[in-house]
């Protein structure tokens, strides 16, 4: 993957950054008309309760109480898995990079501006969710972020049409307890959303193996509203 450590450089001492998330399927995504740069510096309110002067993002609001609150599938309360916020994906371990739908339509980790790089979390059924691009495409409508199998090869995520009854759409987010700070797990049927060093985002179910790639949302504020909403 390209990076552009200048480029992530400049975004991050100026307090703001881009991010990407993506859907799944062997459909190609529209491309995006977005404006906007998401800020992950100074979050309006993260997954979870920030200490201290820096911001960053961490954890879950756990709060039943909390405005908007939405008891997402890692079963804890919050507005992020409320479908109702946009939000950055940053990978813990990686001080510069967040996820974007890079130009292949495919769902991967960058460290320079990228045209998706705000996400929302649209609650479907049963604790899953799928994952939207805050902003539409060319064609007027966001794309969702699904699982793509590509034969004897890693699976990956990319963006297509959303459609709920595609089980590759549909994800959980889970606390994780492996992680040294707060993060969350992100799966699809098993699947573990994790960075390769040579592969890029891919998609495996864990067996005996601990979770690799744990993630913090960071808020940017509403999610805009969708077509016909």
């Amino acid at each position: 993957m390209s990076r552009s450590r200048n480029g992530i450089g400049a975004i991050l001492l100026s307090g703001v950054a881009f991010t990407t998330f993506a859907c799944g399927t062997n459909e190609s995504p529209d491309a995006a008309a977005a404006t906007a740069v998401p800020s992950i510096a100074s979050p309006t309110e993260s997954v979870t309760s920030t200490t201290g002067s820096a911001p960053k993002p961490t954890g879950a609001t756990r709060s039943p109480d909390a405005p908007d609150g939405d008891k997402g599938s890692s079963g804890g309360y919050g507005p992020i898995l409320s479908g109702k916020r946009q939000v950055v994906i940053r990978p813990a371990q990686e001080a510069e990079g967040i996820l974007a739908v890079d130009a292949q339509g495919r769902l991967n980790l960058t460290d320079g501006e990228a045209e998706h790089t705000l996400f929302v979390f649209v609650p479907v059924r049963d604790g899953l969710h799928q994952i939207r691009t805050a902003r539409a495409g060319s064609g007027g409508e966001p794309s969702c972020m699904g699982i793509r199998s590509n034969g004897s090869n890693p699976l990956t995520v990319v963006a297509a049409a959303c459609d709920t009854r595609r089980a590759g759409q549909l994800f959980r987010v889970r606390e994780a307890p492996e992680a040294e700070a707060d993060g969350y797990g992100i799966s699809n049927q098993g699947a573990y959303l994790q960075i390769s060093a040579e592969r890029g985002l891919i998609a495996e179910k864990l067996g005996d193996a601990p979770l690799r790639t744990v993630y913090t949302f960071v808020d940017n504020g509403a999610a805009p509203a969708q077509p016909g909403s």
